[in-house]
């Protein structure tokens, strides 16, 4: 029928207009890109129609509607909406389209809402930081796209204003039901499918090459995700003077690399588990492997979560960056790629690096974070045979251990290697295949089916040849499912293992053994691995070196709009919504309550300027 063809040509006619934007990129900033292949190209359209048809589905939606009413009654005042409504989507889409291109070169990030913050605030510097071309340009592209976009939708819809009848009862009322359905079923393309992670800006990230990735984002949608999230960082959580909080921040960090006789390049193995606690060790019976490794290996007892989700704990331990209250950054794609990564570093310092996850790698904007800041290699759902996706969040913990030890044994590169992976089987719904050790709770059962899958890969790791120069860092994100209902005002909510294993601590088990009883948090592990590397850790500004006496070690960590901090000599966790301390202990909490403070406000004037 005629109107469901319109429908389904107004859809794809937008998906084109995101695929020529893209276009209009590569012929502008080709000359950024590292190296291009053929295949990037190829990539930056395949992988970027997912965020133009997402964009498709938004703008297709009203049309959708407006069609229905054209099966009663096609008078004047809906033909005014229906051409009103193209000419202002085809102008804000230029606008958008012409924005990216002309503000890309300066600042390096596709479009977000950073150019509504300048204009509402200051309209005439705005209008000052353009040249007399750019004044003439961007207004004459975006009068021309729109033009250009109007008059392709209007040649191709016009159409739907001619008479026609329909031929039956029938076909009339399957025309409603056709076009209800198509509109609502652009719900799909919008989320991005129906798997657990939504449609993100870096949903579309591919590269190393960040500049690939922006070629890919659809500069409508980054505008949307921003303006959704955007947040003023820069005046959140002022509680004193920059020249106070400064003072203070410089005392809680130490970035010079510690001398020692045992650096070398090891294999690094990390391993993130899902969900896993202090407190689930101490249950008998669900974690005897972790257990085993905790005392086999170097176990740091009073270690310590940055944050209460895996988002914010990823990006705490890959890039030891202090986990936010109230916000991730690694939703704010443009801001977590610009940070510093044990990936990236180690790439630099001529290692292969690697990613691993069961799940949906575009949940919360994973992959533009472990894309852009330096893993050359990706591991997801996608790359299991469906047969193995058994759970709700894809693959189970087992064949995903499996695929990290057959990559280990098959790289033949004799280069380093860095690989990272994350578990997922011991988050809720708990759903691990075939697996009932623990019948009387879905929950422990399921960390324990993590807890032996961990261990028969560290027996089998331990057969390999590479096993003496590899070290294995185990650290679990956050207190999960165990115990129930946390009370998160509590310090103990936060305390989590971490466990270096592996044939490598032989090298410097000694020295690390005096360490053991130190504080210290996710955001210390980059500082302290890099140490053992013999590699310099300066640009990691929050990392502290576990394994260096002379810094200053202690645990920040925060939650939703609170925020706590230990050291050896008190605990404080204060609540920024009411102003007041919650939780104290030892006789200077009035000066750990500053410090922390002081470390919230300086991470905050951090982000702010990325």
């Amino acid at each position: 029928m005629k109107a469901i063809r319109i429908f389904i040509r107004i859809f794809l006619l937008w998906t084109l207009v995101g695929i020529v934007s893209k276009l209009f990129f590569i012929l502008i900033y080709n000359g950024l890109f590292s190296n291009p292949l053929p295949s990037d190209y190829l990539n930056i359209f395949v992988y970027g129609l997912r965020l133009d048809i997402a964009i498709a589905g938004y703008l297709s939606m009203l049309p959708g509607l407006m069609l229905i009413v054209t099966l009663w009654r096609r008078g004047k005042a809906l033909r005014h909406l229906w051409h009103g409504y193209f000419a202002i989507t085809s102008f804000l889409y230029s606008l958008a389209i012409v924005s990216n291109l002309g503000l890309y070169g300066y600042w390096g990030f596709p479009l977000d809402s950073t150019p509504v913050l300048y204009i509402t605030s200051s309209p005439a510097d705005a209008m000052a930081s353009m040249t007399a071309t750019q004044m003439f340009l961007a207004p004459l592209s975006i009068i021309l796209l729109t033009i250009g976009i109007y008059l392709m939708f209007k040649r191709s819809t016009k159409c739907i204003f001619t008479p026609y009848r329909h031929r039956s009862l029938i076909s009339f009322i399957g025309a409603h039901i056709a076009l209800l359905l198509l509109t609502a079923s652009m719900i799909l393309p919008i989320r991005g499918g129906v798997s657990t992670g939504t449609n993100h800006t870096g949903s579309v990230y591919f590269s190393t090459d960040n500049r690939k990735n922006h070629a890919a984002v659809n500069p409508v949608f980054s505008f949307m995700e921003s303006m959704l999230h955007r947040q003023d960082i820069g005046t959140r959580y002022r509680f004193m003077s920059d020249e106070e909080a400064t003072a203070l921040f410089r005392k809680m960090t130490h970035t010079a690399l510690r001398p020692s006789a045992t650096a070398k390049r090891y294999n690094i193995i990390l391993i993130s588990l899902e969900s896993f606690s202090d407190s689930i060790m101490h249950i008998p019976g669900v974690t005897p492997c972790l257990n085993k490794l905790a005392d086999d290996g170097l176990h740091f007892h009073n270690f310590y979560a940055n944050s209460f989700r895996t988002d914010r704990a990823l990006v705490s331990i890959h890039s030891a960056l202090p986990a936010q209250p109230t916000m991730s950054v690694m939703d704010m794609p443009h801001k977590s790629t610009s940070l510093p990564s044990i990936a990236g570093t180690l790439a630099h310092n001529g290692y292969s690096t690697t990613f691993y996850y069961g799940g949906d790698i575009n949940y919360s904007n994973m992959r533009s974070y472990f894309v852009g800041t330096g893993f050359q290699h990706i591991v997801s759902d996608v790359d299991f045979p469906k047969s193995q996706h058994t759970g709700k969040w894809g693959v189970a913990d087992g064949p995903v251990f499996d695929r990290l030890l057959a990559d280990i044994k098959s790289d033949k590169s004799g280069k380093p290697f860095f690989r990272s992976i994350m578990t997922e089987s011991s988050h809720e719904p708990f759903d691990v295949p075939n697996y009932n050790k623990i019948k009387s709770s879905p929950e422990l059962n399921a960390f324990a089916y993590a807890d032996e899958c961990l261990g028969r890969f560290m027996n089998q790791l331990a057969t390999l040849p590479c096993w003496s120069n590899t070290l294995v860092v185990i650290v679990p994100d956050h207190l999960g499912a165990h115990p129930a209902n946390a009370d998160n005002y509590q310090q103990w909510r936060f305390r989590v293992p971490l466990i270096l294993s592996g044939g490598a601590i032989e090298s410097f088990r000694t020295e690390a053994q005096e360490s053991l009883d130190v504080i210290g948090s996710q955001i210390d592990i980059a500082a302290t691995l890099l140490a053992l590397l013999g590699i310099d850790h300066s640009d990691f500004t929050y990392s502290k070196d576990l394994l260096d006496p002379a810094a200053p070690h202690f645990a920040f960590f925060t939650f939703p709009d609170a925020m706590g901090i230990t050291t050896t000599s008190g605990r404080v966790i204060y609540d920024n919504t009411s102003n007041k301390v919650t939780l104290q202990m030892g006789t200077n909490s009035a000066t750990l309550t500053k410090q922390a403070q002081a470390f919230l406000q300086k991470l905050y004037d951090d982000l702010d300027k990325r």
